[in-house]
């Protein structure tokens, strides 16, 4: 198993840095500068015919909550006020019964620094108006004012109330409520209503008779200082406009502040059409852009251009078709139009295309809000179970998934939250949800991480170079190291004392004429060399080779010394030989307890060499001699240089293993009562001799 340097530590540490900051820039939100999220956890499922409204009613900041729902018995309508905190504020009752599709109105229409809220109620053969007025925080006086009488053959969901808001139409600084009552399927009502709460009276519009779809839009067309009204149309129906012989048409039509017709308005001959009408503001001057197109086949869209007065300045056919209405907005700078197909075009005045984005899926709903209050309105797109938000010029989209959401009417609201990111409430026929869209305030940090992911490169590459210097300069130390040992330990195995003793014992018994004893000593002595010759570049042997060396030189040494020692080698049965085990490992403590302990001394002396091994194949090994007192555990007078070699040869190779070679030295005796000394040697089963 590999020992982990600290070097390896810092090379790890430096990657996983890297490694963890391209992790963070390659997260789905880390890089985008606007992110949002659907708040799971403050969703809610809605009774039947339940609206919510978030406004912020009293101007500090934070939103209250607005639910209008009905009584399950009788369906009596039933608004609920609660404070931005969630404790329940107030409650009334409404007469009649509920209205399914209409929105919420609201706006500081008495310039008392308090919003309104105006909502709907209908009976059998009348729609009511109903405003609330905040008295203070805790307070509304509640008003019925009736609208218009309606057919009681027109059902709940017959009936449709879109909001074009609260403008001063009359110039009188008080401003009134505008909206549009349409009629699914009878002649009447589809008009405009507004109502002028200062005077306490509701204004309406004729009949327009073709279908008013899509909420109104006001804007002050010709800079006179009143506002016009513009309405988009649908001739779904055989009520047409008059005279009857149009009925199959639909037009773009402008109403002006007192609702009186502003011009004639702009038809468009088809069969099933939709015609929608808005303005388009311009440095230099206002234009009225009118978008019409057929829902059969085989028919072309066209779009115009006229000037305030009514004079068409353009007309083109464009390729595409089945556009949704174009949603109120505070910019009115661009020409944008709508494509049901997952294209949002912005058009050049000559009709031609200036610029398209491609949401990829069908669109379904388009809403302008500024959600995060910075002045400039998101485009909001439902796209079947998705919300898509994104900025003005249609950049950084932020997409959200919510699968509960339907392509049913999407009513929509902000729940302004002071200190904090404001919330987008979307609400369909069964469910509300909270998305939390800001921007993104680690957006800009991404450069600061670019520019330390830089840095990191460069300092990592700067540590490479540098760790790759300290290795080299580590291998050629371990070499150098590694090559002096191998000098040393071949050095002494050749001790030049020894061999001029050995060749002087030999050279005497031939002298003597002992010439057997001097033959077999020769032999002796030539094994021995070639031994020590070999292998150089190995450290290591098998045990067998290592006490065979040993033999050779204990028989050599006791030629010279005759009886001034004895030794003994036992070898424990079943031993494995053939272990490999450092070169002179046993010789070199062998050689120190001959010289060190044994020959020092007047009388002979005995050394005794045991081999043992343990269940795990561990080599024991123990060197015991009767010499002289040599004091091993403290002084290193007492170690000859095959000794210190050995031990540096071990600790080298121990640097590589986990498992570790261990050498322990006793005295058995005393100064004043020497008993000799003992070397224990364990050697384990698993252990490496490669670098």
């Amino acid at each position: 198993m590999r020992k982990y340097s600290k070097k390896d530590w810092l090379i790890y540490l430096m990657l996983g840095s890297i490694g963890a900051i391209i992790g963070y820039l390659f997260q789905p939100d880390s890089t985008e500068k606007y992110v949002g999220r659907l708040m799971s956890d403050t969703s809610q499922i809605l009774a039947d015919g339940q609206k919510n409204l978030y406004i912020d009613i009293d101007g500090d900041g934070n939103s209250e909550e607005i639910i209008y729902y009905h009584l399950s018995d009788n369906r009596q309508p039933v608004i609920n006020l609660y404070n931005s905190d969630g404790t329940f504020q107030n409650a009334w009752y409404l007469d009649g019964e509920v209205v399914e599709n209409f929105d919420f109105i609201y706006g500081d229409c008495n310039l008392d620094s308090l919003n309104e809220v105006y909502v709907f109620s209908k009976t059998n053969d009348w729609v009511y108006l109903y405003c609330l007025l905040p008295i203070n925080k805790s307070a509304f006086e509640l008003q019925k004012i009736p609208v218009c009488k309606i057919s009681e053959s027109d059902g709940n969901s017959h009936l449709v109330m879109h909001s074009g808001g609260v403008s001063d139409l009359n110039s009188d600084e008080f401003k009134e409520v505008v909206f549009t009552i349409n009629s699914r399927f009878s002649e009447q009502p589809r008009s405009v209503f507004a109502y002028d709460g200062h005077n306490k009276k509701i204004n309406k519009s004729p009949e327009i008779e073709m279908q008013l779809v899509g909420s109104p839009i006001i804007f002050d067309i010709n800079k006179d200082g009143t506002p016009e009204i513009f309405l988009s149309t649908f001739n779904s129906t055989n009520q047409g406009y008059p005279p009857r012989n149009q009925s199959l048409n639909s037009a773009s039509v402008i109403l002006n502040s007192d609702l009186s017709y502003y011009s004639n308005p702009l038809l468009y001959e088809s069969r099933m059409s939709i015609s929608t009408v808005f303005p388009w503001e311009t440095p230099d001057e206002n234009f009225i852009v009118s978008l019409s197109w057929s829902l059969t086949e085989n028919e072309t869209s066209r779009i115009q251009l006229q000037k305030p007065s009514g004079e068409l300045i353009s007309q083109n056919t464009v390729a595409e078709s089945n556009f949704i209405f174009d949603p109120a907005r505070s910019d009115w700078s661009k020409i944008l139009a709508f494509h049901r197909d997952g294209w949002i075009i912005q058009y050049l005045a000559n009709g031609k295309v200036a610029h398209r984005v491609d949401l990829k899926g069908i669109i379904n709903q388009v809403a302008f809000f500024d959600i995060d209050e910075d002045g400039i309105e998101e485009v909001i797109v439902v796209q079947s179970n998705m919300i898509t938000i994104l900025r003005d010029d249609f950049s950084h989209p932020v997409v959200i998934e919510i699968p509960e959401l339907s392509i049913e009417k999407i009513y929509f609201s902000i729940k302004a939250r002071k200190g904090l990111p404001n919330l987008l409430s979307i609400q369909n026929e069964h469910h509300q949800f909270l998305i939390n869209y800001s921007e993104n305030q680690f957006y800009w940090f991404r450069y600061v991480l670019y520019a330390f992911s830089i840095f990191i490169f460069i300092f990592g590459y700067w540590l490479f170079l540098h760790l790759h210097h300290i290795q080299l300069q580590h291998i050629k130390f371990t070499n150098e190291k590694f090559y002096k040992m191998q000098l040393d330990l071949i050095r002494n195995q050749l001790d030049p004392h020894f061999l001029f003793n050995a060749l002087n014992s030999i050279a005497f018994s031939i002298n003597t004429e002992d010439r057997k004893t001097a033959y077999n000593n020769l032999g002796l002595f030539s094994k021995f060399l070639r031994e020590a010759i070999v292998s150089l570049d190995e450290f290591s042997r098998t045990l067998e080779e290592e006490l065979d060396y040993v033999k050779n030189y204990m028989v050599l040494e006791k030629f010279r010394f005759k009886e001034k020692f004895s030794y003994d080698i036992i070898i424990s049965p079943g031993i494995n030989k053939s272990v490999k085990v450092p070169k002179l490992i046993v010789f070199s403590f062998v050689e120190s307890a001959l010289k060190k302990g044994i020959l020092v001394k007047n009388l002979p002396g005995t050394i005794q060499i045991m081999v043992d091994m343990d269940e795990k194949q561990n080599i024991y090994i123990q060197i015991a001699d009767d010499g002289v007192f040599r004091d091993l555990e403290k002084s290193e007078l007492s170690f000859t240089k095959n000794m210190v070699m050995i031990e540096q040869v071990i600790a080298y190779f121990n640097s590589f293993n986990t498992n570790k070679i261990a050498v322990t030295f006793t005295d058995k005796g005393t100064s004043e009562e020497p008993k000799g000394s003992l070397v224990t040697i364990a050697i384990p089963s698993e252990y490496s001799y490669l670098i």
